[in-house]
């Protein structure tokens, strides 16, 4: 949660890249909290979009929390929530 975002993209493509870990739902959810808490949400929101599984309630919490928490963005958490109850 330092805000090592680079760092936190590099480890995430060197897990699949190099070891052939196949990224779980646990993985998906801390690369949306870290980008959350950097600030980066609309970002957050569009790896959400690509990942190749169905995002789960870790997911959409992650990235809500970060929207009320840490942000204050009060339009995306409305798409949040719209999706996350969907």
């Amino acid at each position: 949660h330092a805000g090592l975002v680079n760092e936190g993209w590099q480890y995430f493509d060197i897990m699949s890249r190099d070891y052939s870990i196949t990224p779980r739902m646990e993985h998906y959810a801390c690369m949306v909290d870290l980008l959350g808490r950097a600030g980066q949400l609309n970002e957050a929101y569009n790896f959400i979009q690509n990942m190749p599984l169905e995002p789960d309630a870790g997911v959409w919490g992650a990235l809500l929390g970060a929207c009320r928490k840490f942000h204050n963005n009060i339009k995306l958490g409305k798409c949040v929530q719209i999706a996350f109850l969907s």
